[in-house]
């Protein structure tokens, strides 16, 4: 989840590199590391991900394929939530996906849900500031937090 708020979208292999049977907790710093080498998807290799499903280069992708593609493909997904997706990227209610307003979307949905992870964190860390105090900062890709003790290892079978 803080991977997804982070920009990023991880599949489940990708999370398993990072978080294996031996991984009791993450701290920032190994947080910052992971979103350093898991850059967000560009619109450039979105659309070449579509034109791959588009070799007549149409622009569009009829529902009914996507829908076999996202619940067959890779890490599928439910019918309802490959339904949500469609549903909500029906931009001209013809049966078919324009990919490229979708890429926008997802951009846009991207850069959307970032700012507003940053904006919680910057006030979360000013709220930790005023309770306890003058505190050293540490800095990750432009967000600024205060720096915490290590919380103990606790363990946890599944995440």
């Amino acid at each position: 989840s803080v991977l997804q708020q982070a920009g990023r979208n991880p599949s489940q292999k990708t999370v398993n590199k990072y978080w294996t049977s031996q991984t009791t907790t993450l701290n920032f710093d190994d947080f910052c590391t992971i979103l350093k080498k898991e850059k967000p998807a560009t619109k450039t290799e979105l659309l070449e991900a579509f034109g791959k499903i588009d070799p007549d280069n149409t622009g569009y992708i009829l529902h009914d394929e996507l829908y076999k593609i996202l619940t067959t493909r890779g890490e599928t997904m439910t019918r309802d939530e490959a339904s949500a997706i469609i549903k909500q990227a029906d931009f001209n209610c013809g049966g078919k996906l324009d990919y490229n307003k979708f890429c926008d979307l997802y951009m846009t949905t991207s850069e959307q849900c970032c700012k507003t992870a940053r904006e919680k964190l910057e006030v979360d860390g000013r709220l930790r500031q005023q309770q306890f105090g003058s505190q050293t900062e540490t800095s990750c890709e432009g967000i600024t937090l205060p720096v915490s003790k290590p919380s103990p290892r606790i363990s946890r079978k599944t995440d």
